[in-house]
């Protein structure tokens, strides 16, 4: 299912990860799960608030404001990923699936996960895409403890969707210049394949 990026076979040879049978149900399961936290980060922040307004003395209202704007900016965040599934499957049924060891490390000085992928036109080089948020990423977590090969369906230098192997729960990463009408749209180093596929998920390209 999952192949090396480069070789003979090229950088998107082979089916794309939408028709791998496990990608659909993969993607299902994500988006209940991320739905779940949405829900469940709002419902929080009601039951929080109720608390804050009604129980609390007074002189505990500020420690339960930041509480209270910690738990809005993960909602946000979790309303955020959750609206990235639609382009996530854009990404799945225009790009195969690539397997890549070493592809995602820990950063202990920022205790965050970073990710390495290959350019998938010079492939000596690496691209690391960005995963939004700042708390509470289930990325930091698995990169901490190591994990010796991830998979990824995309371009790294617009958005790819990443997984552990099966494919697991799903997530999305990119460059914050991939989608973004206020900065220049890429126009180097690409091959027309690459860039006919970038444009197939939306991503701006130059002409």
């Amino acid at each position: 299912m999952y192949a090396k990026q480069g070789g003979l076979e090229g950088p998107f040879a082979g089916p794309v990860a939408w028709d791998d049978p496990g990608t659909p149900a993969a993607w299902s399961r994500s988006v209940a799960g991320q739905t779940a936290k949405f829900v469940g980060w709002w419902a929080l922040w009601v039951g929080v608030l109720y608390v804050t307004v009604g129980v609390l003395p007074e002189w505990a209202a500020i420690p339960a404001a930041l509480v209270l704007c910690v738990i809005a900016y993960n909602a946000v965040m979790s309303g955020d990923r959750l609206g990235k599934f639609r382009r996530m499957r854009r990404i799945l049924k225009t790009y195969p699936w690539r397997r890549q060891p070493g592809g995602v490390q820990y950063d202990p000085r920022g205790r965050k996960a970073q990710f390495r992928l290959p350019d998938p036109d010079k492939p000596e080089k690496s691209v690391s895409p960005k995963l939004s948020g700042l708390f509470l990423r289930p990325w930091d977590r698995i990169a901490r403890k190591g994990v010796d090969e991830i998979v990824y369906a995309g371009d790294p230098r617009f958005a790819c969707v990443i997984a552990e192997p099966g494919p697991r729960s799903l997530s999305y990463v990119s460059q914050p210049t991939a989608y973004n009408r206020r900065t220049s749209p890429r126009r180097k180093g690409l091959s027309p394949e690459a860039r006919q596929r970038a444009r197939a998920i939306g991503a701006r390209v130059a002409d």
